[in-house]
């Protein structure tokens, strides 16, 4: 394959930045080369440097890769612990690190290519995958692009020698303790020498129609809402999940898992603990690195826990300021009031309000006694895990109102009074 005819099979967004995952190796080059030629002025490229013996000779290629294309270039630094586990520990830092170099506008376009998505698809199913682990890695996904994703790697090669790009080949590439290397080196071609000499296109082509499916299912999984608080937290629809059979199901509970912590869709076992909150089997359940799930309402959420309560603040009345991730407003209103539900008279609270948290076990006065806040909020249907940072607005020391949900009816004001004001909450920017 000639340069030019690889450029042919290429294929770039047509607007936006381009991220090139530089590692210094002969894919990556070749994809940094027909990004500078089809995308000039869009590109630049960032080089992961993992701290190992052959990684400052990666580093060095990249550079000076990146000096021949004319293509700016960022190195950045991680750490990988030793351990069995490193491949994929160092495939996790990687895609993190490259996720934090990225621009909102920008595509990250790596250098995979056709043998490496046959390798993917074959180490999938060794290890159980579903259909969508069977499809292995999109050309188009995610504000990631891989355009050389229909070239074999041996064509890629060539090309890089033809353009006499200084790339250097990673000797981890080589080391047999990372499974990649032993589905590449050893177990790919002995299933081509005695079963299929067509294994890898038959992987790729497998991958292709798996691909096609999980595009079109994921189409209508994407169409399904899913709301972000200010919070951090992740809901769906719990309706939608529980009328739905098991394999659609646990796509949305992935895509609700992968939207609170991307790019992470949880395992197994998250998924299948999720499923059985949705349905009611268990209440809230808890999963990895302090997130938990649980039914709110109409909801199924995950989320970290309980909310920290703010710094108290001041507020004037009429007026609007922030309180932790919330905007409260106190806002001027006329006319009926039946159905509003957090009133203050300024003739009863003043010119200004305090707004605090409420402490475990404190009381609301009503029209006959008191009741506790936390009751009140449940009753209002407010999360659990919001009523640690919900505010209560204070005036003269007394609890004037749970803001948003209910006012005490000393601070409420007469039937008919003037300068009555509701207190209102709204989710701040995120």
């Amino acid at each position: 394959m000639t340069p030019d005819e690889l450029l042919a099979r290429v294929a770039l967004p047509d607007d936006g930045l381009l991220l090139i995952a530089l590692s210094g190796g002969p894919d990556s080059a070749v994809a940094a080369w027909a990004a500078a030629r089809l995308a000039p002025g869009r590109v630049r490229a960032v080089h992961i440097h993992h701290g190992t013996p052959a990684a400052d000779a990666s580093a060095a290629a990249a550079t000076e890769i990146a000096e021949l294309l004319g293509i700016a270039l960022d190195i950045v630094e991680i750490t990988v612990p030793d351990g069995a586990s490193w491949e994929g520990q160092a495939r996790t830092a990687r895609w993190a690190a490259l996720e934090a170099a990225r621009c909102p506008d920008e595509t990250v376009i790596t250098g995979h290519h056709a043998d490496d998505l046959a390798e993917t698809t074959l180490g999938h199913l060794l290890r159980g995958a579903g259909a969508a682990g069977l499809a292995a890695m999109a050309a188009d996904r995610q504000s990631v692009g891989r355009p050389l994703l229909g070239v074999w790697r041996a064509d890629v090669a060539r090309v890089a020698a033809t353009l006499e790009l200084p790339a250097v080949d990673d000797p981890a590439n080589y080391d047999p303790a990372h499974t990649r290397n032993l589905l590449r080196h050893k177990l790919i071609p002995q299933l081509e020498a005695e079963f299929n000499p067509q294994l890898r296109h038959s992987l790729t082509r497998t991958a292709a129609t798996l691909a096609a499916d999980d595009a079109q299912i994921e189409g209508w999984i994407g169409s399904v809402p899913l709301v972000r608080d200010a919070w951090g937290a992740a809901k769906l629809p719990a309706s939608l999940i529980t009328s739905a059979g098991d394999a659609i199901a646990g796509r949305l509970v992935r895509r609700l898992l992968r939207a609170a912590r991307p790019p992470h869709a949880g395992t197994a076992e998250e998924v299948a603990a999720a499923l059985e909150v949705a349905r009611g089997v268990t209440g809230r359940r808890d999963i990895s690195d302090g997130w938990s799930i649980e039914v709110e309402g109409p909801w199924l959420v995950t989320h970290r826990g309980e909310a920290v309560a703010p710094t108290p603040v001041e507020c004037a009345v009429p007026g609007r300021v922030g309180f932790g991730n919330l905007e409260v407003t106190a806002a001027a209103v006329s006319g009926p009031l039946v159905r509003r539900t957090s009133l203050v008279a300024a003739a009863r609270i003043g010119p200004g309000i305090i707004l605090r948290a409420a402490s475990d076990g404190e009381r609301i006065e009503i029209a006959a006694g008191s009741k506790p806040i936390r009751d009140v909020m449940a009753e209002a249907g407010l999360a659990r895990r919001l009523r640690s940072a919900w505010p209560v607005a204070v005036a003269h020391g007394r609890i004037a109102a749970v803001v948003g949900i209910r006012s005490a009816p000393w601070a409420r004001g007469n039937l008919g009074e003037e300068g009555v004001f509701e207190l209102t909450a709204e989710e701040g920017q995120r």
